[in-house]
Parts: C-alpha cells; structure tokens; sequence
C-alpha cells in the first residue's frame, strides 16, 4: 500500500477540514482500510465474467437473461428399452425383450417425458460459456459479421456459425463445444441473423470435403477438397455424414 495514495484522498477534503488532524486521520483510517482489504478491486473483480463462480454468475445471469438450468436429457444414464440392428447389436445403451433366463434380472428402462423434463444445473464453466454466447446474442446488430466476431472472440474456430444464404444458418461444434452448444439452442441463446432460423447443428473436428463452385469467391473454412502431391496423405479432413448431424 502506497502511502502516496493515501495521502491523495486525504488531501481532498475540502478547506474547512484539510487541516483538521481528526478529519484526516479519518479520511485516512477509511482509506487505508480499502487498500488494506483490497474491497474496491474485489468488488470490480467479483463479476468478472471470467473469474465469477457460483452466485456472481447467477447475478450476471439475471442481467443478461439465462439462468443455469436446462432440461435437455444428455447422457442419461443406465440401458433403455430399444428395438436395434444387427449393425449396432449390444453397441450402445439399448436393451431389447427378455428371456426365461433372466426374467425380471434383466437391465432395461423406457424413456418418458418425465426423462425429458428432468431439471439439470449448469456448472460453472458450462454456464459462463452460455453467458457468453447471450452476450453476444444481446451485443449482435444481428448480421453475419457481428456475430461472426463475437463467436471468434470467445470461442475461436470451435464454433462456427454457417449461412447457405436460404434463410437458414447452421453451426459446427466441435467435441470441446458440441454440448454446450446443444444446451444453448435449447436455451435459445445461439446468436443468429435477424428473421433468419436455426437448423442445427454439426459435429465439426476436422475439415469436412467438399465441392465448389467458380462462383464461389471464397472457400468457406469448413471445406476442404482433392489432396495433391504437396499434401500426400498428410492433408486432414473427414466426410460429412447423418452421425455429425444434431438437432434436426
């Protein structure tokens, strides 16, 4: 603590007090407590988007308008009652009809609306990155680029916002961003064009191949083409198939 500092407060009272020893012993006692209890930088800190946990992010929630609650059933647990192929026979959390053997022992489960409405709460850094894409979505002018650059600023190429320019905008995720962005389109919190609608979301971690067209000024970022003799094998991208589409 500066003492330079101290002294610059007190030497603001006014002249009726400015010499007045009680006065600034006062003024100083005052000060040299904040400074002491750094209470004004933990004040500014405290709802720091990037440093706020627990109740200060339900404050900054409450002002930008999300809360950490969602209702989406991700990862439920335990085996559900299904009907499979022989493709995905005993692959994935599916359980089908039971048999003499193991009647009444048998796992299995059916899926209700009560699954779907099950209440989850966000932790804290799930719930700062759905603050962050409503600030964006409050901030936007709602065009591309607004949003474009919004997105790049918090969350970099790891999700993109993808317009085909047919009214409709599409988002690629990545594994790191991918349920986060699924909690804030059933949130509604996914920045979008004005007027323009959401039609879900692609799991992105490579380059997906594809064709362009002469008319086409810029390749979009999200497409990658032929390899050539520079590249060989090492060139990366991957094919775009149903299992990378989400919530259409």
């Amino acid at each position: 603590m500066s003492d330079e500092v101290i002294n610059y407060y007190v030497n603001l009272l006014i002249i009726q007090y400015n010499n007045k020893s009680k006065a600034r012993a006062t003024i100083d006692l005052y000060v040299r407590n904040l400074l002491d209890n750094d209470i004004v930088q933990q004040v500014r800190d405290g709802f720091n988007l990037e440093t706020a946990v627990g109740k200060q992010l339900d404050v900054l929630g409450e002002y930008l308008g999300v809360d950490r609650f969602y209702t989406r059933p991700f990862d439920l647990e335990g085996d559900y009652y299904s009907f499979t192929t022989y493709q995905t026979y005993l692959t994935d959390n599916e359980a089908g009809m039971t048999n003499y053997a193991n009647y009444a022992t048998d796992v299995g489960d059916y899926v209700t609306y009560e699954n779907l409405k099950q209440s989850q709460r966000m932790n804290d850094d799930d719930y700062r990155l759905i603050l962050k894409l409503k600030i964006i979505q409050n901030n936007s002018d709602h065009t591309n680029r607004s949003i474009d650059e919004g997105l790049f600023r918090f969350f970099g190429t790891d999700l993109v916002m993808s317009d085909p320019q047919n009214m409709s905008i599409f988002y690629f995720a990545t594994d790191s961003t991918i349920r986060i962005a699924q909690i804030a389109l059933d949130k509604k919190v996914l920045p979008r064009p004005m007027g323009v609608g959401i039609c879900g979301i692609i799991l992105r971690n490579k380059k997906f191949f594809g064709f362009v067209t002469y008319e086409t000024q810029i390749i979009p970022a999200n497409i990658t083409g032929f390899t050539d003799y520079t590249a060989g094998f090492t060139k990366e991208g991957e094919i775009l198939d149903y299992n990378k589409l989400i919530n259409f």
